[in-house]
């Protein structure tokens, strides 16, 4: 790992949803905005306390103070994503919102996942609709089989409802949802087995879902980007896939249908993000017990177009062995949009920077 090409910014802080002036960031139960031209860290709220009598406020207090955050293992929030409003939508035990008109520092409890019964989505996952200032994500599903459904939050964050279901036994989850700024588009990839590995797309918010192509683990995607003519993303191919599933990068061309390998990665691909001029980050995941003999190191690839791929930034896997979170040697970059020059990102299960925050030059500035 090159020292000279990041800097390490905070401990315990997760990338999670950026523009390309700021990065909404979370740490424990709080929400904080990185800015990248004044590499400033500012708090912006919290979720409020599971029980909001008198003894839960004080325990509240006691569990987010800056000793009890220090001995925690825990990741805190598992998604903040930001509507075009400018309302911030949180989602861990409930969706929370936090709108430009508070000025309160808590966000607002509007829906209960678990008396509804609806699952997370996976990290990444959760789709802004620009035109319409709505969020869409889909249930990340495992151990049990059921219907998926999708979720739409409307009404700048205060309206939850589902939107469409997928029949039971047609997929096993939804990985994400992306929106398509070309085609006005929203397309969701979807796994795990052959017939659940997937690409969909949907023109009129879900009134009506497109099985688009699929079938087969090179269609194992949990993220996607998309461009003026082409999608590419990198398979998801984990230690459940069998062992001839070499984990690959696709571009398909969306004018002729034609679609290429452009390089391989061997370990699977979670999370991918876009900069202000187009061009991609992808995190590779390392996951102990693949059936292939990958390299045990999470990775960052960076390209400008899709077609040529480099490898930026290696990550050597080192277990950590704490409950509640992954195993995985995992790189967490935020969803949205990241700025030309950087990228702040959070990695997990590596050797030194354990969940630790890290901006590392993008290469348009390593000069």
């Amino acid at each position: 790992m090159e020292r000279q090409y990041f800097t390490l910014i905070k401990n315990k802080l997760m990338a999670q949803f950026s523009t390309p002036d700021y990065c909404l960031c979370s740490q424990d139960h709080f929400v904080m905005s990185y800015h990248y031209q004044s590499k400033k860290l500012s708090r912006i709220c919290k979720i409020p306390p599971n029980n909001p009598s008198f003894l839960g406020k004080i325990k509240d207090k006691i569990r987010r103070g800056s000793l009890a955050r220090l001995l925690s293992n825990s990741l805190g929030l598992g998604h903040v994503v930001q509507l075009t409003s400018g309302t911030i939508i949180i989602i861990y035990d409930k969706i929370y919102r936090y709108g430009l008109e508070d000025n309160t520092g808590v966000a607002q409890d509007v829906f209960r996942l678990k008396e509804e019964n609806i699952y997370s989505p996976l990290r990444n996952g959760i789709a802004i609709h620009p035109l319409t200032n709505t969020a869409y994500f889909g249930e990340y599903i495992n151990g049990v089989k059921k219907a998926v459904r999708i979720i739409r939050i409307s009404d700048d964050g205060k309206k939850i409802n589902v939107c469409y279901t997928f029949p039971l036994g047609e997929i096993k989850h939804v990985h994400g949802i992306f929106w398509d700024k070309y085609r006005h588009r929203l397309w969701i990839t979807t796994g795990d087995n052959d017939n659940e590995s997937h690409f969909y797309y949907t023109n009129d918010e879900f009134n009506t879902v497109h099985k688009y192509k699929g079938g087969d683990q090179s269609w194992r995607a949990v993220s996607l980007v998309i461009t003026e003519n082409h999608l590419v993303w990198g398979m998801d191919a984990g230690k459940d896939a069998p062992s001839d599933a070499i984990n690959h990068i696709y571009r398909l061309d969306l004018t002729t249908g034609e679609r290429q390998q452009v390089a391989t990665i061997g370990n699977p691909a979670y999370h991918m993000v876009q900069t202000e001029s187009g061009a991609m980050v992808m995190g590779v995941t390392f996951e102990p017990g693949r059936k292939q003999a990958t390299r045990e190191e999470a990775c960052i690839y960076y390209s400008e177009t899709g077609k040529h791929w480099q490898k930026l930034l290696t990550l050597p896997y080192q277990a950590q062995n704490l409950t509640g979170r992954s195993q995985y040697a995992y790189v967490f970059p935020p969803s949205g949009v990241i700025p030309d020059n950087e990228l702040l990102f959070t990695p997990i299960n590596i050797e030194y920077y354990d969940a630790k925050a890290m901006l590392i030059k993008l290469p348009n500035n390593l000069s």
